[in-house]
């Protein structure tokens, strides 16, 4: 009879393609013969024993494949002992290697970096482990800061600690500051600014903050290469290229390409349509005018994309400028002048590998709107940055003609101060403007609502887009991309399978640098043929299959995180309640527009969320804190 030991053995046995020729019956036999012996008698490896069970040409295969495989049999093992899915096998291998089950046994809390607390506890206990373990109290201080991290957070205060702490170990609170000790004591927990903070977070908040001290207090640096660049040079710069019919730049922008030039460390900041691109095109120019190397880089592809083209110069992803730095593909040093945009994405361990791989003197800028939505990972990093003193910032608040003319940027600033905006009641069609309407059912938005308003502004097109707090739900990306989907391609040839017709738009999911393709790439369907789907991605074509056509999805609805670093023509954004739904996320969305937004479904709702604390600001965190302890250089 197979036991839970046995059940995963026979499924890993009979699913591993590297078991050639073991399908399930086979597996099932062996393990009726062998029972909990088996793992023991495969690591043997005498083929002989097996013979007669599964024939001899399968019989060798099978010894060989364990013996090449026993570390992830290992594994396999030890998760049905502990009733786990044997499908993170792959993930503890990869994560521990080849001494994973033994590491398990002795300390099973270690798989927390995979599993949720109340799973882990759980098989622990099964395995033997006491309610007052030591090791269990520590993991489940641990647990409620893992969970912090799943909030965004890094940082916790102690009561709430101790409260959280005490509910995972059965209400006692005496055990729970027992727990906390334990943990200090192990350096899994450390207190910091009057609460506490995982030991992760502790150290890369406690490396920005000084890093950025550092940087902010070094002062000019230079070399033969990149002497510093003085007041008059800039000046003289400014006079040659910004006074004249091109480039017009305002007194804060000018002040920007001073920033952008001179100082180690500047923040750009402002909303919609205050020029923040025009300064940092200015700023590249004077940059690489006095013989500094830029690389422009943003978290997301499309934003690297738009900088790339509003300013000229190539642009790629933080993850790919770290590849190629790691690779020695580019080196940083004193003459290079490093500019992220829409630094607000930027979350703490993406920011702390940026810093460690920079040396100090090599320039940083970073170029945002703080009320924007926060990262999607944990910590803060460029809203805390703003609020820092100690670095020099240039803030864009004149809203320029151009932009001005569309009402977008009143909208938005209005949005920003918590206020609610005016805005138009109703659409005469594919205009500039920013208008709210009411949805069609007791105020809610229906999909009807939103394919009326796509057709008022105009009809679907390429430059457009619809824009939604979240995937789920009436008015999600799921339910509105199969809306269009169906009645848009109604009757035309659609690819087998995956659905898709020639002219949709789609989005990729993942960095991958082979294609050229980023996380958030958006293209449009060109055709298909079998399983090859064609796609063009920013004037490139590309040949989909496997797992990049698992990656690409329709886009005519995305949501508002996925659309950060974008910009549209027009955006149709569906409001409904949400816990998502907050003032930086509708600001976020109004932003992306360029010439038209329409807003339309609950207006109360839509009105909370204005006046509603921006998410950013509920993020408990420890780096502005530590920023402000920081010693001061020098």
């Amino acid at each position: 009879m197979l036991n839970l030991v046995g059940e995963a053995l026979v499924r890993h046995l009979a699913q591993d393609p590297a078991f050639v020729g073991i399908g399930p019956a086979s597996a099932a036999r062996l393990w009726e013969r062998f029972g909990d012996e088996l793992p023991r008698v495969l690591a043997d490896g005498d083929a002989g024993v097996f013979s007669d069970v599964v024939g001899e040409e399968r019989a060798a295969a099978l010894v060989v494949a364990w013996r090449e495989r026993q570390a992830h049999g290992d594994i396999v093992v030890w998760l049905g002992e502990a009733q786990f899915d044997i499908r993170l096998a792959g993930r503890i291998l990869a994560l521990w290697g080849v001494g994973a089950a033994r590491r398990l046994r002795e300390r099973p809390y270690d798989l927390m970096a995979l599993a949720p607390w109340k799973t882990v506890d759980a098989a622990a206990r099964r395995l033997g482990v006491a309610v007052d373990d030591p090791a269990r109290l520590v993991a489940a201080v641990e647990g409620v800061l893992y969970d912090r991290f799943g909030d965004h957070h890094t940082w916790v205060g102690p009561e709430d600690l101790i409260d959280e702490v005490a509910a995972r170990i059965d209400g006692d609170v005496d055990v729970a500051v027992r727990a906390v000790r334990l943990a200090l004591a192990e350096g899994a927990v450390f207190e910091a600014f009057g609460g506490y903070q995982p030991a992760g977070a502790f150290m890369m908040e406690g490396y920005v903050a000084e890093r950025l001290r550092a940087m902010a207090g070094a002062g000019p640096t230079g070399d033969l290469v990149a002497r510093p660049v003085t007041d008059v040079e800039i000046d003289a710069w400014l006079r040659r290229n910004a006074d004249g019919e091109g480039l017009v730049l305002d007194p804060e922008q000018r002040q920007a390409v001073r920033m952008g030039v001179q100082a180690p460390l500047g923040l750009l900041v402002g909303g919609g349509g205050v020029g923040k691109t025009t300064a940092l095109k200015a700023v590249c120019d004077a940059a690489m005018t006095h013989g500094h190397v830029v690389h422009l880089i943003a978290l997301a592809g499309r934003a690297a994309v738009r900088m790339s083209e509003a300013t000229g110069y190539p642009a790629s992803t933080i993850a790919a400028f770290l590849g190629r730095l790691e690779s020695g593909e580019i080196a940083l040093g004193p003459q290079v002048l490093v500019v992220i945009d829409e630094a607000s994405m930027v979350d703490l361990p993406t920011f702390y590998r940026m810093l460690r791989r920079m040396p100090l003197g090599c320039r940083l800028l970073l170029v945002g709107d703080d009320a924007q939505l926060p990262p999607i990972g944990f910590g803060l990093v460029f809203h805390e940055l703003v609020a820092a003193p100690f670095i020099p910032k240039v803030t864009l608040v004149r809203v320029h003609r151009q932009a001005a003319a569309t009402g977008i940027p009143q909208v938005a600033a209005a949005i920003r101060a918590g206020t609610l905006p005016v805005m138009a009641r109703t659409v005469a069609g594919a205009d500039v403007g920013v208008a709210f309407l009411d949805g069609s059912a007791r105020g809610q938005a229906t999909l009807d609502d939103v394919v009326n308003a796509v057709a008022t502004c105009g009809g679907w097109s390429d430059d457009m887009r619809i824009l939604c707090p979240t995937k789920g739900g009436p008015v999600g990306t799921d339910a509105i991309n199969e809306c269009f989907h169906q009645y848009l391609t109604h009757g035309q040839d659609r690819m087998a399978g995956a659905g898709f017709a020639v002219g949709e738009p789609v989005m990729f999911l993942r960095n991958d640098y082979r294609l050229g393709l980023r996380n958030g790439s958006l293209g449009h369907v060109t055709g298909f043929a079998s399983d090859i789907l064609e796609a063009e991605f920013d004037g490139v074509r590309h040949a989909l299959t496997g797992r990049d056509l698992d990656d690409t999805v329709l886009s005519y609805a995305v949501t508002v995180h996925k659309a950060q670093g974008s910009a549209f023509r027009r955006v149709v954004v569906p409001i409904a309640p949400t816990r998502l739904l907050d003032r930086s996320l509708i600001y976020t969305a109004v932003t992306r527009g360029r010439e038209q937004v329409v807003l339309l479904g609950d207006r109360k709702a839509f009105g909370e969320a204005v006046k509603s604390e921006a998410s950013a600001h509920r993020r408990l965190t420890g780096l502005g804190c530590a920023m402000a302890s920081a010693a001061v250089p020098g």
